[in-house]
């Protein structure tokens, strides 16, 4: 339960009374730093899961308003992860002043779907700071060697950073985005013993970063592929794509059931439904 501006509502204040006073006097409070290793999960894999994540509308509103409103990408589920609401919320719960460390999914260094909410972190941070951690188990053959030890062991597959957001109101500029790669082919003890060595982070040679304005970081793209001519558009541009119409072609939905190797099977499968 948050604020009316980036939460839930609040409890009722004749149910669990003690609870929803202790979040009201929190709600008082200026917290300038949030500290947290918050859950990463984009939503259920299947309906018959029962495990979809809770809607928190004034917050997914304003990830609306920010994060996917600045996105180029076409799917944007994936800026309502947990882990991105969370940083959401704590950017607008500190304020203009203050700082997040949080220990997430590092998805959003790279992401096509996260280039609005980089574009956000530039703006409203003056100074970022990313340990990217790498282990992305998502992966095959030689580029899964590269990624190396996952940080949380056998319960994680994917990638993992250490974010600090600052918010300085005195800093003479915004967005200085600032990476250190913890490199290829270490292993999970190797990348735990480089941090334990740190100590501080005046330790680490970061690397300073300027991104482009997609809100590129990393393996930022070529501008020349704007030049194209585009195949085709679902909204009007000032280039004349090469096809008028096109669609996603043969689509079920329901691959699962109207594709198979066996005929008989296909038929049968048709007959049932």
């Amino acid at each position: 339960v948050g604020d009316g501006s980036t939460g839930q509502q609040q409890l009722d204040t004749g149910v669990l009374a003690i609870n929803s006073g202790r979040i009201m006097e929190q709600n008082k409070q200026a917290i300038q730093v949030i500290i947290g290793n918050p859950p990463y999960s984009a939503g259920q894999n299947n309906a018959n899961d029962n495990n979809q994540n809770t809607a928190y509308p004034a917050l997914d509103q304003r990830i609306m308003d920010t994060y996917v409103a600045r996105s180029s990408a076409t799917n944007k589920n994936a800026l309502y992860d947990s882990y991105i609401r969370a940083m959401r919320w704590a950017s607008d719960r500190i304020g203009e002043r203050g700082i997040i460390g949080f220990v997430t999914n590092a998805g959003f260094v790279d992401s096509n779907s996260a280039n609005g909410l980089r574009l956000c972190l530039a703006q409203e941070f003056s100074s970022i700071y990313i340990l990217h951690l790498r282990g992305n188990q998502r992966t095959a053959g030689e580029l899964s060697r590269q990624e190396g030890g996952k940080i949380f062991g056998s319960g994680s597959r994917a990638p993992i950073a250490i974010s600090l957001l600052v918010k300085n109101p005195a800093a003479p500029a915004p967005g200085q985005i600032y990476i250190y790669d913890i490199g290829d082919n270490l292993t999970r003890e190797e990348k735990l013993a480089k941090l334990v060595a740190w100590e501080h982070l005046a330790g680490i040679d970061w690397q300073r970063i300027q991104p482009d304005s997609y809100g590129d970081w990393l393996q930022q793209r070529d501008q020349g592929f704007e030049r194209f001519m585009p195949l085709g558009a679902k909204k009007q541009l000032t280039a004349q794509p090469i096809f008028a119409n096109y669609s996603m072609g043969v689509n079920t939905a329901r691959d699962a059931w109207c594709y198979n190797a066996d005929k008989v099977a296909v038929a049968a499968n048709m007959q049932r439904m």
